[in-house]
């Protein structure tokens, strides 16, 4: 048992929790408390670096990817990141680097590996193109809705603020042309009536966003 673990035990026995370790909400609720609790966030953080040593490669030691295709997990929501993983562990979302991590971590992990990259700042990159006013009308009147004025998500819907421009537009074209893979997000309904060219304006208009 780690640092976090033995701590954790101690505080939700004194809390009279029951915490099923097989149940998604159960473990986001485990991570709620952490989250508020500065000694637990900090020994999550520290176990998290330990196995997001994984990540780094293409997601960056910081959370800022090193691939243009590939997303920033720097201030991602935890909440989030923890059920992508599960997405990811179940079959629900499917990649084949991800979908193997994700089965090889426990959940323990997952929980410590999103703390970890939820505490990491993006750090503003260059894009190749410049942000679109078409697309920041596009954000405006329709993105804003699940991803917040700011483009900072919630614990259902992503940081999507300052991702890499190649990555946002690769991402909305598989949901334009209904990727079997991303068949389950509510993105497939929002891009069906926008084009190619809109989806590039959003995503250069997002990518600009701190």
């Amino acid at each position: 048992m780690n640092r976090l673990s033995s701590t954790l035990a101690g505080l939700l026995l004194l809390l009279g929790s029951q915490v099923q370790a097989e149940s998604v909400e159960s473990m986001l609720q485990e991570m709620a408390i952490i989250e508020k609790n500065t000694p637990l966030l900090q020994a999550a953080i520290e176990d998290g670096v330990e196995r997001a040593q994984l990540c780094f490669r293409c997601h960056g030691d910081d959370g800022n990817s090193k691939r243009d295709y590939i997303p920033n997990l720097a201030s991602q929501n935890a909440a989030y990141l923890f059920t992508q993983f599960e997405h990811f562990a179940n079959g629900v979302r499917k990649d084949y680097v991800m979908s193997k991590l994700a089965t090889a971590l426990t959940k323990e992990d997952r929980i410590n590996i999103a703390l970890y990259f939820s505490q990491k700042p993006v750090v503003v990159r260059e894009q190749p193109v410049a942000a679109s006013s078409k697309g920041e009308q596009i954000y405006k009147t329709t993105c804003f809705v699940c991803h917040g004025n700011a483009g900072h998500g919630s614990s259902q819907y992503p940081r999507i603020a300052g991702q890499p421009y190649e990555y946002l537009t690769k991402t909305l074209m598989r949901f334009m042309h209904n990727d079997p893979d991303r068949k389950n997000s509510p993105m497939i309904g929002v891009v069906q009536n926008m084009d190619e060219q809109q989806l590039r304006d959003v995503a250069s208009y997002i990518a600009h966003m701190p």
